[in-house]
C-alpha cells in the first residue's frame, strides 16, 4: 500500500458552503433545493463526520448529470392520518427531501403531538442527524431513518444483504446544543471505507469483510461491512429496512441500489423516515431539557477507566468538533481539495484555494 499524503488545507466554511452552492446552482438545481443541500453538506463537515459531507459533493454533480438525480424536483407531501403522511421526492436530491419530511412531520407533531413521515422515491440524503437536530428547535424528539445498499454481512453468511443502514435520534437539552446519537449498525460506513482508500491508510480490524465474507483491513479489498454486535447490529438493519423500504413501497435488502457501483442514469428509488414528538404532550419542556442536562453531565462525571481519555455523551465529539472548525476552517486532504477545485474550474465557478 501506497503511502498516504496526509496533507490538508483549511478552508473557511462559509467559503465551502457557497462553494456546494454555486456548484448546485450552476449544475441547473432549483435554488431552494441547491440552499437546503449545500447547508447539509456543510453543516456535517462542520461536525466532523466527512464522510458525508463536502466531499461527496462531487458525487451529487456527476448524478445530476447523468440523469439519477432530477434537478428541479416537485416535492408531494400527502397526509395520510391525524399524525402521519407520505412525501414523494420526485427522484431530487435527499438532502432537501429529507429536510421537508421532517417539517412536515414537525408540522404534524405540533397538532397531534407526535409526527411521522415516509420518504419515497428518494436518493442519498447524507447525514441523519441534520433532520433530526431540526425537531429539537422546536422543543421536540426527533428521528430519522435511511436505507442503503446492501453492505452489511450476514451473520454466518458469506454475502451482504442488508445496508448500512442508520438510526439518529437527538433531544434537546437547556444548556447546551442537543444530545445525538448518529450512527449506522456497522463501526463504518462504506463511504468512510472509500474515504481510507482515497488516504491510502489501512482499515481497523473487525470492520470490513472481502467478497467472500472474511474479514480484511485492506480497504481496496473490503467489500463488505461487519456488523456490531453481531446479528444485534444486523436486527437493527433490518428494522430500518422495514421503516424506510417496506412502509415507503421502496425496494428492500439487496434489491436497493448501488450509490457508486450502478450507472449514474439509473433512478435510485430510496425510502426514508422521519419522526418529530412534542415533549410538552408528555413533560413540562423546561423540566426535560433540565433533567437531560443532568443525566449528560452526570454520564460525563463518571469515573473513567483511562483517565486520559474524556467520558462522553453521544454527539459530544462533534460538538467540539464544530466549534474547532467554526474558528479554524474545515480541513480538506490535498486529493479532496484537487477533486473539488477540478469541479469548480469546469463549471466555472473557481477554486477554493
Amino acid at each position: 500500500m501506497s503511502t498516504p499524503d496526509l496533507t490538508q488545507l483549511r478552508i473557511p466554511a462559509e467559503a465551502l458552503r457557497q462553494f456546494a452552492l454555486s456548484a448546485f446552482l450552476k449544475a441547473g438545481v432549483e435554488a431552494a433545493v441547491a440552499e437546503e443541500t449545500a447547508r447539509a453538506l456543510w453543516l456535517t463537515s462542520l461536525r466532523g463526520v466527512d464522510s458525508h459531507g463536502m466531499r461527496l459533493l462531487p458525487h451529487y454533480i456527476a448524478s445530476i448529470e447523468g440523469g439519477r438525480l432530477n434537478p428541479k424536483p416537485n416535492f408531494t407531501f400527502e397526509q395520510t392520518a391525524a399524525s402521519t403522511g407520505r412525501l414523494n421526492a420526485d427522484h431530487g436530491l435527499g438532502h432537501a427531501a429529507s429536510m421537508q419530511a421532517m417539517r412536515h412531520a414537525i408540522q404534524l407533531a405540533k397538532d397531534a403531538g407526535v409526527g411521522f413521515v415516509s420518504v419515497y422515491n428518494s436518493s442519498h440524503c447524507g447525514a441523519l442527524a441534520t433532520y433530526a437536530l431540526e425537531a429539537c428547535e422546536h422543543d421536540m424528539l426527533g428521528m430519522a431513518y435511511t436505507h442503503a445498499t446492501a453492505r452489511m454481512r450476514t451473520p454466518n453468511g458469506s454475502r451482504a444483504f442488508l445496508g448500512t443502514n442508520p438510526i439518529c435520534f437527538a433531544a434537546p437539552m437547556v444548556d447546551e446544543e442537543p444530545f445525538c446519537f448518529d450512527s449506522a449498525p456497522t463501526p463504518f460506513s462504506f463511504n468512510k471505507v472509500r474515504q481510507y482508500r482515497e488516504q491510502g491508510l489501512q482499515l481497523p480490524p473487525d470492520v470490513a469483510a472481502d467478497k467472500d465474507g472474511h474479514m480484511t483491513q485492506d480497504p481496496h479489498v473490503a467489500d463488505q461491512l461487519l456488523p456490531i454486535g453481531d446479528y444485534k447490529g444486523f436486527g437493527l438493519s433490518l428494522m430500518v429496512d422495514i421503516l424506510c423500504g417496506l412502509l415507503s413501497g421502496m425496494p428492500v435488502g439487496r434489491d436497493i441500489s448501488d450509490m457508486t457501483g450502478d450507472p449514474l442514469s439509473e433512478k435510485r428509488y430510496l425510502g426514508h423516515f422521519f419522526g418529530a414528538i412534542r415533549i410538552d404532550a408528555f413533560e413540562d419542556v423546561s423540566t426535560f431539557k433540565t433533567r437531560m442536562q443532568k443525566l449528560a453531565r452526570d454520564l460525563r462525571a463518571e469515573q473513567p477507566l483511562d483517565p486520559n481519555v474524556p467520558m462522553q455523551v453521544a454527539g459530544d465529539p462533534e460538538k467540539t468538533i464544530q466549534q474547532e472548525r467554526i474558528a479554524n476552517g474545515i480541513p480538506l486532504y490535498a486529493t479532496e481539495l484537487e477533486t473539488l477545485n477540478a469541479l469548480g474550474q469546469r463549471l466555472g465557478i473557481g477554486v477554493l484555494a
